[in-house]
């Protein structure tokens, strides 16, 4: 019996192998693997962990560091060329539309059988897939087969911020006006509030959240502009007096660093925050006076009653130019694992997976990682998928900081952008 078991083993093997199905062998270890990321703290988590895949797995990942213009200019020179200048890389989500639709990226499913894995939040997934699941998709993607090109590496998302030593979490903007009429004390000084409003990506990304809350949108499923809105002009009417009302002076000019500044400083009592500002900053013991006393949760709902959290990940992926895709695969997938993710985050890296944003032990490190559980499972906005975005950003963005500075009227301001972007979208080919 025991004999006969042997041979049907054997057998068995040999078809697998015969017939393509069995476990696929790694090719030889290259000395190293060449990734191009963004110079900055994105990459703080992802250097903790190199040195633990290289003891593991034998193979050095070199990292090249750009800064973040140069960083886009460089993959895409190496993309034309299909240069085998690198075998990883990371970037911005709103770089994935181009990406994709140059067909640039490895496929990760077709071409490794990638499979989702429940731990991963759906819309971390649907980040990195092509053409866009949901939302517009732009006139010459539709129809396409969609294929997943990239996985997150950095699960930034944006969430809300609050002294929870002196008010209760907000889960409405009305709540958020409430908190803020309570401890407004500008002879203090202390703020209810405070704004990211500089112009172009920093005020549209403090804008959003309210706008979406609101009702409002930039464009409908076919790309028509439907911004000239009642729900946008209220939302930024809001926006650009209630909330700057008891904002500090001077938000129209501030962004990241400066609102984060104001909330450790003890300045400020409310805003919106990203992941990285609250580990440099305001849970930092050597920079704030309020590490304990801030509490975290959702983006607030608007009118409507809806939560709008923005997503901005950065994204791990594969260009088809590199000679090691398998390798860079296995780092994809190890780096990505429910057992790297942990010192990933310890390292100062933000993580995306459920098991460790709502691991108790891990909350009570990063007090924040609960409300990023709770605005990944929201699930939160993405920017249009459209390789048009940076324009349209730049449009919508002055407008909004032209409104929070008091030069243009929110009506103003909406209706301009609204009629910039639509020239802008039809220039660029979107209606036919």
């Amino acid at each position: 019996m025991r004999r006969t078991w042997l041979v049907w083993l054997v057998v068995g093997l040999l078809l697998l192998t015969s017939t393509g199905l069995a476990a696929p062998q790694l090719p030889p270890k290259p000395a190293e693997l060449t990734m191009a990321v963004v110079a900055g703290g994105e990459t703080k988590g992802l250097k903790a962990i190199l040195p633990i895949w290289q003891r593991e797995k034998g193979v050095r990942v070199k990292l090249v560091e750009f800064p973040y213009p140069a960083l886009y200019e460089k993959l895409v020179t190496a993309f034309q060329a299909n240069a085998a200048t690198f075998d990883l890389l990371i970037a911005d989500d709103p770089w994935m539309p181009k990406f994709g639709s140059e067909q640039w990226l490895v496929p990760l499913d077709s071409t490794f059988g990638y499979v989702r894995d429940p731990d991963i939040f759906p819309v971390v997934y649907d980040l990195g897939s092509w053409p866009p699941p949901r939302g517009p998709v732009p006139p010459d993607e539709r129809g396409k087969s969609r294929h997943l090109y990239a996985i997150t590496l950095v699960g930034n998302v944006e969430f809300f911020m609050y002294r929870k030593d002196l008010v209760p979490a907000p889960a409405s903007w009305n709540a958020v006006i409430a908190n803020a009429k309570k401890v407004h004390n500008p002879s203090r000084p202390l703020y209810g509030y405070v704004i990211r409003g500089a112009k172009g990506n920093p005020v549209v990304s403090e804008f959003t959240p309210v706008l979406l809350s609101y009702g409002g949108r930039i464009f409908d499923d076919n790309w028509k502009v439907v911004l000239n809105s009642k729900q946008a002009v209220d939302a930024l009417t809001f926006f650009a007096k209630e909330l700057k009302r008891y904002s500090p002076p001077g938000v129209a000019n501030y962004d990241a660093a400066e609102r984060a500044r104001e909330i450790a400083t003890g300045r400020a009592a409310q805003g919106f925050i990203w992941p990285a500002e609250i580990t440099d900053i305001v849970e930092n013991p050597s920079v704030s006076k309020v590490v304990g006393k801030m509490g975290y949760t959702l983006a607030p709902r608007g009118p409507g009653g809806k939560h709008a959290p923005l997503i901005g990940n950065w994204l791990l992926a594969i260009p088809k130019g590199s000679k090691n895709q398998r390798w860079a695969y296995e780092f994809i997938l190890w780096a990505t694992s429910a057992k790297v993710q942990r010192p990933y985050a310890e390292g100062g890296g933000i993580p995306f997976r459920r098991s460790v944003l709502l691991n108790p032990a891990m909350n009570k490190k990063f007090p924040f990682f609960k409300a990023m559980a709770d605005s990944l499972a929201a699930p939160p906005e993405w920017r249009p998928r459209t390789d048009q975005w940076f324009a349209v950003e730049a449009i919508l963005g002055t407008h909004v900081n032209a409104a929070l500075a008091g030069i243009e009227t929110p009506q103003q301001a909406i209706a301009r952008s609204a009629s910039e972007i639509e020239k802008h979208m039809r220039e660029a080919g979107y209606y036919r």
